[in-house]
This record gives C-alpha cells, structure tokens and sequence, in this order.
C-alpha cells in the first residue's frame, strides 16, 4: 500500500481527479463551456470546451498566457470570492451568451468577450485598475453589465462602449451588488437582475452608514491593517436598502416605495414573463414571516399575493418559477414542515400541490408548459441522496427519478428541457460529469474521474477505510444518520482511537452519499477511525427536525452527538479512552460545547475558528435561531461557551486565521483570554493573513500537521 502524506495530500496533481466547474451547455445545444485545472497545477482554472458530437474537449483560453499583469485583489473582490468559497486562482467563471455565440469571463480584474467561430476569437473589453465584477449578458444578447467601483455599468456590444447606469455608487453606497448579509446568510450572491425584453433592470442600492462601524485587525506575517468595517452585529443595525427599476433606453431609475418595516429584509426579487412586474420577498426582521408581493413598474400598484409564517423561522429558497402567461407560478413553501412545489395563482390561491411527503425538495430546474413537466432536485429517495425528478404541472403524481440512486447529484438542465449536466459522486466514485437526455439516458461523459490507473487517488486506493452508514435515535425519536470510517487493515480485538468529526449547525447535511474527502482516508491510513453525525438542525430533513435548536444553540446538537459517541464507546474495536473531535466554524463551536459541557468524553480536541459568542455574530443568521440580544439576553448567554469553560479538563488546539472577516479573531482573543485568566492550559495556532476558509497549501500543510501531531500525542499515546 502506497502511503498516503500530508504532502501529497495537498499536492498537485488533486486526488479528487481534475473535475470540471463551472459548467454551461450552450444554448445551442451542441458543447460544453467549463473551468478545469491542469494536472501540474490545481489551483489554476482555465477554460475549456467539450463538443457533444465528437466528445473531445478543447482549451479554449489558458489563464497563465493571458494572464500578464496579475492585479492584487481588491478588499471587495476578496471578500466576494470568500463569500462564494472561491479559493482557484486564473478564470475563476465564465458566462454564455443567449444565442451561444460567445461568452464572457473576468481575469485580474478585466472583462474579456470569446467569440466561438472568429478568426481572432479572444477580445478584451476592459483595461482599467479596478475590477468589474456580477457579469451578466442582457437577455437579448446586446449588453453585458456588470458593477464597477459600487456602481452599474452597461456594455453596449453593438458600440463597443461601458455606460455608467448609477453614479452615487462609492463609499457606503453600493448600486446593484448585493450587501455582506445577502451573500453571507441570504445567499442571494445578486443585486441586479434583468427584465425578460431586456428593457430595464432591476436593482437594489444598499446604504450601510447605519451599520455600526467597528475596527477589525488583520495581522500579517510582517504588518497589521486596521479596517473600519461596518460589521451588522446582532440585535443592531442593518443596511438601508432600496428597490429601483432603471430603464436601458433613458437611463432613469425608478425607485419603488415598497412600504415596509425598515428593519425587514429584501429577501428575493424575481421578474415575471411579462417584463412588467417585479415578485419580491419581503422578510421580516425577526425571519418568522416572509411576504410575496407582486410590484407593477410603471404605476407601481402592489399586491400582496401571499405571506410565509412559523413559530421558529422561515428558511429562504430560491423556488419562484413564473409561467408563460404570467397568470400562475410555482413556489417552495414549508407550511407542511418539509419544502415542496405548490402552483400559485396571482392572488395565492393555491390552485394544486405538486409535491407531498416527508421529504424535501431542494431546487426547481425547469418548466417545460408544453409537455407539462416541472423538473427539480430532491430527497425523495432518501434523505442522503439529492437527484433530479420530474412531476407532471397538471396531474401530479409520485415523482420520477431521472438519476442513478447510490450517489448524489448536482444538475444542471438546458433551456429547453431536452439535456441535462448531471455531477454525481458516491463513496467510491469521486466527483464525475455525465451529460444526459431528459430521460436519463447518457449522451456523453465530460469526466468519468472512477478510480482507475491513471487516477491521481489509484496509488492510494488502499488507502481507505470500510465505511459504514446507520442511523441513531435522538431523544425526541427522530432518526440521526452517521457516517463512520474504520482504520485502514482494522485487526480484530485491537483497540483504535477515533475522531469525531462534527459540523453540527443549521443549513448544512455531512452525511451523504458522496465523495469523502481525502483526509478522511489519510487519516484512516494511519490508524484512526472517523465518525459524523448529523444532529438536529441540520439541513434536508425539514422543519420538524431543524425547529429543536430554536432559542438555544449549543443543546439539542450536544445531546445528539453525545447520543454517536455513546454508539461509538460500545464499539469492540474503539478504544473509549482516546475519542477526539474536530470541528471548523459551528463546527469548531461545537468541539467547545462538547468538550465543556461533557469532559472527560473527547480526551482531544481541535476547534478551529470557533464562534464563541453569539454576540458576536451577525444579525440575519443569530437572530434566526436567538432572536434579538436585548429581548432574549438569557438564550444567548446559555448559547455562548463560556459558561460552561470551567468544567473543561481535556486537551484543546485552538486555531483560527488572523484576517478572517466571517467569524472574526476577537472570538479565539477573547477564548485566550478567558482560559487564561481561568490559569486552564490549552494549545493554540494562529496563521497570520489567513481568511476563515484558512485556504492555500502552506497553511494546509501547516495546520493539518499540527494537528496530526496533537492527535497522535493525546489519543495514540493514551492507548493500552
């Protein structure tokens, strides 16, 4: 068995295999535009093309040769790529044009225009010092827009000449990209969008001079910044933001009065067919109701269509598909307790439901009226399982699987309902690219990426453990599902240290079945078992299972992951006294709750950019589970770790990057502090420069070495 290293882990060429990103089919139906890196350098993206006819795949536009003058980003374009978890280097997305004859991309900061059947195919649009950014084609195909220095800007391709739409962008006003909460917790990454004609353009001005300023320090190896950010804490204020409608023709914008609570969130802004009306979410502050309202441009009449409510929150979503006629459209509603497709007539009436059950659906696709299906992804199959099905808009029945079970699956269909890319992993099959008819059948295969000779996992394919799905039970009698990996050439009646490895918090699933990273298996190969649970709160399994961690985070998860560990101690082969935990983000929260809260059950722990205080966090994701500070102070004192730090008697590493802007620094200074003053030992490693993600190889190697070694002299130095 070849031995599986740190080094090669975080090498080059990837072991996950070379999988494509960023995948388009064009409108024409006959390739494929994607990102990829090159075997000798992952970290690089470039561009490619994959002709469905002939299956061959061409390099359309290398990143390095283009790339003459690398611009160092700016604070905005970093923060944008941390919030969308770009970590690639070169083209890092492109977009197709709607007749498919070209696509746009940035690189360092500039626009570039592809023309597929031109002499001279590659033409750059841009060469200033700042970045355009939020690119999009008109629907027409006339212009590109895209935002600079905070403020709108038209490219007229028939010109060949930017226009600024807004001109008070700058400062704490930004036209038309969407605000740090948007993207952070909303994940609406858009402020602007298109009218369907290609006539006007939606978008929102957000204002932050009422966000509270505070300075946040970001230590380099060799100097320190001090930034006046405006960071929306919890329970203070957020944005001012503001809906406005520009005309391409005069340049004028017309702002829309929506006559709403200035606390309450613009959640989602849709256009109908009929290029005349806006549908646009309107969230309260404390996130328990959510209202559809329908906007008329011109008069700017507005009807309220209908209105979300819960006792605990509203879960945001992206399921709004309007019909051709502008009559009737489809909407994700949780109002059963598990998200599903209702047909929806302009005044709510809800004319049929499309979807039922205690499962979840994910994502709408397509709507083909003609042939009267509606295509979306779900959990229909099982709750660790996501694939495409198909419902019939008229005569709904059981839905209609159009994916392989055993895997998970991410999909992307074309305009017309008539293919599908389908980027599907299993245990054993790192992520692949197949594109499929509608019916499921395959029409070609961008990456088959299987583990065969070649493969940059095959040297290490006895590398992985035996790994095992089950399911525990919670306290309430829900199911949990775990994942446990066993040490690679286990010996029977040997005892073996294990690591739990926990995420733990709202809006994410672990446990799936999917592709396991590889340093599951590093680590198997040396002599650990690894365990995951999916505790309540976690995302996919709807509300009945989500709602338990309402007013108090840092509970129902403890209970539940205790409820795996207990499992694990009864293990034969699992050596009860050396069980660590190892978390990132919530999941560096939870390795403190756990370790505090039940010592002497994890005899080594690695919490890495924990939240320590809730306090601390921002106002659209704490307020969705606690609520405001002022009015449940006792649910976020209970929520914090520090209460509960003196019982804390096993080992910790703490490890945090020292320019993170997501959960920032002061939440690890203030841990340092309070167990210092408290005289309790405990490790910590700081990465000078690093972001949340703590990405890039150096650091890599670095922080997982560190804690391979803290690992290794707590849990294998306990074993008998």
């Amino acid at each position: 068995m070849t031995q599986l290293t740190l080094e090669r882990l975080f090498g080059s060429p990837d072991l996950n295999g070379s999988v494509p990103g960023n995948i388009k089919l064009s409108p024409t139906g006959d390739s494929i535009t994607f990102l990829q890196s090159s075997t000798d350098d992952a970290h690089t993206l470039h561009l490619w093309q994959h002709h469905l006819a002939t299956g061959e795949s061409t390099l359309l536009v290398d990143a390095n040769e283009l790339s003459l003058r690398a611009k160092t980003l700016s604070d905005e374009e970093k923060a944008r790529r941390e919030r969308k978890r770009i970590s690639h280097a070169g083209i890092v997305e492109h977009i197709v044009s709607p007749d498919g004859r070209s696509m746009a991309f940035p690189l360092d900061g500039n626009l570039y225009l592809y023309h597929f059947d031109a002499e001279s195919p590659l033409q750059q649009l841009t060469d200033d010092t700042t970045f355009e950014t939020d690119i999009k084609f008109s629907p027409d195909g006339r212009y590109l827009s895209f935002i600079r220095d905070k403020n709108l800007y038209l490219f007229d391709l028939d010109t060949w000449a930017p226009v600024p739409l807004t001109a008070d962008g700058g400062g704490d006003i930004a036209n038309g990209l969407a605000e740090f909460i948007a993207q952070e917790e909303m994940h609406r990454f858009d402020g602007y969008w298109w009218s369907p004609d290609s006539r006007h353009i939606a978008y929102l001005q957000t204002d932050e001079s009422p966000v509270q300023k505070s300075q946040r320090f970001e230590i380099d190896a060799e100097s320190f910044s001090v930034f006046d950010q405006r960071y929306p804490f919890t329970g203070t204020n957020n944005a001012i933001v503001k809906l406005g409608v520009i005309s391409v023709d005069d340049k004028a914008t017309r702002w829309i009065d929506l006559d709403r609570d200035t606390d309450s969130y613009i959640a989602r802004v849709n256009w109908l067919a009929n290029s005349q009306e806006l549908a646009v979410q309107i969230q309260s502050r404390n996130q328990q109701s959510l209202e559809l309202r329908l906007c008329v441009i011109d008069t700017q009449v507005q009807t309220p269509v209908l209105t979300e409510t819960s006792d605990t929150w509203i879960n945001l979503h992206d399921i709004f598909w309007c019909l051709e006629d502008s009559t009737q459209f489809i909407w994700g509603s949780e109002r059963t307790g598990y998200r599903h497709l209702y047909l929806v007539g302009r005044d709510g009436t809800i004319e049929r439901q499309l979807t039922d059950g205690k499962w979840m659906v994910s994502e709408i696709h397509s709507v083909d009226e003609q042939s009267g299906q509606v295509y979306f992804s779900g959990y229909y199959d099982s709750p660790l399982e996501c694939h495409l099905y198909t419902v019939d808009l008229h005569n709904p029945g059981e839905p209609r699987r159009l994916t392989s079970p055993g895997a998970s699956h991410q999909v992307g269909l074309d305009r017309t309902s008539t293919h599908f890319i389908d980027r599907h992993s299993g245990v054993d099959q790192p992520p692949g690219v197949t594109i499929r008819q509608i019916n499921g059948k395959m029409s070609g295969e961008l990456a088959a990426n299987r583990i065969e000779k070649g493969h940059p996992f095959y040297p290490y394919r006895n590398s992985r453990g035996t790994v095992h799905f089950g399911e525990l039970t919670a306290e309430d009698g829900q199911t949990l599902y775990y994942r446990l990996i066993e040490p690679v050439n286990r010996q029977a009646g040997a005892k073996y240290p294990v690591i739990v490895t926990v995420y733990g918090g709202p809006g994410v699933q672990r446990v799936t079945h999917e592709w396991i990273p590889p340093w599951h298996h590093y680590m198997a190969s040396r002599g650990y078992g690894l365990f995951q649970l999916d505790n309540r709160g976690s995302s996919n399994r709807g509300k009945p299972f989500e709602d338990p961690i309402h007013g108090q985070l840092g509970k129902v998860e403890i209970a539940d992951q205790l409820v795996g560990t207990q499992f694990l101690e009864r293990l034969d082969w699992v050596d009860s006294s050396a069980i660590g935990i190892f978390g990132h983000s919530y999941g560096g929260y939870m390795t403190l709750m756990l370790m505090a809260k039940a010592p002497g059950r994890f005899q080594a722990g690695v919490s890495v950019a924990p939240v320590s205080d809730w306090r601390l966090y921002d106002t659209h994701y704490t307020e969705r589970y606690l609520g405001n500070p002022e009015v449940n102070h006792d649910a976020y004192e209970n929520s914090a770790v520090f209460k509960y730090l003196d019982q804390l008697e096993d080992k910790l590493l703490i490890i945090h990057g020292m320019a993170d802007d997501n959960v920032l620094f002061t939440h690890s200074t203030r841990l340092f502090k309070h167990l210092q003053d408290a005289n309790m030992p405990f490790d910590m490693m700081t990465y000078p420069g690093a972001k949340h993600g703590l990405s890039g190889q150096a650091i890599n190697l670095h922080r997982f070495g560190t804690m391979d070694r803290f690992f290794d002299q707590h849990l294998k130095g306990k074993q008998t």
